[in-house]
């Protein structure tokens, strides 16, 4: 192996996960010294602590607009689980699911291990943000689910709330589609406020369930504590799934969202201030090295075009982790037609991403020497395997 970089920073930078680098909030620590003095812990209720579901009952009614009573809402093993065992209640072996592409590549497993038979259709960035209206109408009528992911993961781009009336038509046009609306990414929006679709559905409105999560806004990946909402009968159905895969979410990372959403409000500000560094830092290096750089709306990714290398995405990402010792996500694992992109994480510490900055700008420098196209005063070198990202 070869590498046209030095070493200086970390030896392996991984920007292939989304795992906040930032610290979390004060709260977290404080609640977890307080389980510790508790001499023991039992199953946690399926649907989660009542006092967790009456406060995100509030939450939701006040900051998302959605009209919600505790009993809408479901407390789940992270987001993915939550979005598993939504699945699990809807539909049936065969049933169709229609996937944004690009997209998180966890909703094509979920619909794997269920049996269900993935539909992609088409979102955007930019100028062509939208999803293709013309190709989900044309999907819709045999569908079971539609996935609906914004703020975007991977593309970082916040919804329209222009778009809304087209997704409400289409749900009316269909009663047997249900959308299923991911909105992890709901406080780390940089340049527009997130609206829930829910918030204004009207009649439809039961067709729409809501997922949020802990992990990002707030920095608890680990702790695995997700939240939605769903109409009463449906929020049954979807905690039975849940407790069939993993019982209940754990007790003591539901103390420490009880205590986030009670003493961290100022938290998601901060964090989003930290991320706007990182992704202003690596999106610079990247663009001064010649690449097309769109900078994210919201999230904690870059949705990076890689072809002005002379690389795809696959080969990029391979190279970056021989050449660089940074580890990012190829484009292909996103969905369809996303062979000239990958993925790069800057929710990392600020040494991390300076480092990967730092290295991607000597391999540039470099001319992008990949796999089979050495670089000049190339040298032996040992390097890690890419990493694929399927994190929320």
């Amino acid at each position: 192996m070869t590498t046209t970089t030095t070493t200086t920073g970390p030896r392996v930078v991984d920007l292939a996960l989304g795992d906040p680098g930032h610290p979390a909030p004060a709260a977290v620590r404080v609640a977890l010294r307080r389980a510790a003095e508790r001499t023991s812990f039992g199953y946690a209720p399926a649907s989660g602590f009542g006092a967790l579901r009456e406060s995100l009952a509030e939450k939701l009614t006040r900051s998302n607009r959605i009209a919600a009573r505790p009993g809408e809402v479901v407390v789940t093993t992270g987001a993915s689980q939550g979005i598993y065992a939504t699945l699990a209640a809807l539909c049936a072996p065969g049933d169709r699911v229609l996937v944004p592409a690009p997209g998180y590549p966890a909703y094509r497993a979920a619909c794997r291990t269920l049996g269900l038979v993935v539909v992609d259709y088409p979102v955007g960035r930019g100028q062509d943000a939208a999803p293709d209206w013309a190709r989900l109408e044309a999907l819709a009528g045999d569908a079971r689910v539609l996935l609906w992911n914004y703020p975007s993961n991977p593309t970082g781009t916040i919804a329209d709330p222009a778009w809304y009336p087209r997704l409400y038509a289409l749900l009316d046009a269909h009663p047997g589609l249900t959308a299923v609306s991911d909105e992890v990414y709901e406080e780390l929006c940089f340049d527009a406020p997130h609206v829930s679709p829910a918030a204004a559905a009207g009649p439809v409105a039961d067709r729409i369930v809501s997922v949020f999560s802990f992990s990002k806004a707030y920095a608890m990946t680990g702790m695995r504590v997700g939240y939605l909402h769903a109409r009463a009968e449906l929020a049954a159905r979807i905690s039975r799934a849940h407790w069939g895969v993993g019982m209940s979410t754990p007790a003591v990372s539901q103390l420490c969202a009880l205590a986030v959403l009670h003493g961290a409000g100022d938290y998601p500000e901060e964090h989003r201030g930290v991320l706007r560094a990182g992704r202003d830092l690596l999106a610079g290096a990247l663009s001064a090295a010649g690449l097309s750089v769109e900078l994210p709306s919201a999230g904690c990714f870059l949705w990076l075009d890689v072809a002005g290398s002379g690389l795809d995405g696959l080969s990029w990402t391979r190279a970056a982790s021989e050449h660089c010792r940074v580890l990012v996500a190829p484009g292909r694992d996103f969905g369809p037609d996303c062979g000239d992109r990958v993925r790069i994480s800057f929710a990392a510490p600020t040494v991390q991403l300076t480092a990967a900055a730092e290295r991607f700008s000597r391999w540039a420098a470099a001319g992008w020497p990949g796999e089979g196209r050495p670089g000049p005063g190339a040298a032996p070198s040992p390097a890690p395997s890419a990493a694929v990202a399927v994190q929320p």
